[in-house]
């Protein structure tokens, strides 16, 4: 039964994100400034600025969810990465690689592999992985935004696009007063 509710969610879920937009309005760079939420590692003072998702479906049936991340540290050197999800009803895909402008991205990483629930119709996978991003690289692409491609092993592959203004917006969280 927990199965059957579990499936009916991320499937709902799915199509709600079918139609989704790739671009963000202008009005919208004060939402993604305000739903950037900062937090504060009491043990080694390590600053986390977690930017809201990017919720999208791709023509593979792909549930793609993806966010700016950066760390932090208590001499002011901030780290930052795109994390990745993407959701899917098939065969594992084993996403390998990645492209950040049509150049391999060195940095990618997959974080977490994981199979859930099975029905007649398939079972749901996800996997999640992080890409290396640099300060300097962020701000170049302030007004035009950026395409990272992910593919995998099966030959699938999901064309991830962060708008400007979600950048402009997360860097000015990032660079706000709440440092």
């Amino acid at each position: 039964m927990f199965r059957i509710i579990a499936l009916l969610i991320v499937a709902i879920g799915l199509t709600a994100c079918a139609n989704n937009d790739k671009v963000v309005s202008k009005w919208e760079i004060n939402d993604v400034y305000n739903s950037t939420t900062v937090s504060v590692n009491p043990s080694n003072g390590m600053k986390t600025f977690q930017g809201p998702p990017i919720n999208t479906m791709d023509a593979a049936n792909t549930y793609e969810m993806f966010s700016l991340r950066a760390e932090q540290s208590q001499q002011g050197v901030k780290t930052y990465q795109l994390w990745v999800t993407l959701t899917y009803f098939s065969p594992w895909r084993y996403y390998e690689s990645a492209n950040l402008l049509n150049k391999p991205a060195s940095t990618f990483n997959v974080v977490a592999r994981e199979a859930g629930a099975c029905e007649p119709q398939g079972c749901i996978f996800k996997e999640s992985m992080t890409i290396q991003m640099t300060d300097a690289f962020l701000r170049e692409r302030m007004d035009k935004g950026f395409q990272v491609t992910i593919s995998s092993k099966t030959g699938v592959s999901s064309d991830l696009f962060v708008p400007a203004q979600y950048l402009q917006g997360y860097l000015k969280a990032v660079d706000g007063p709440r440092n």
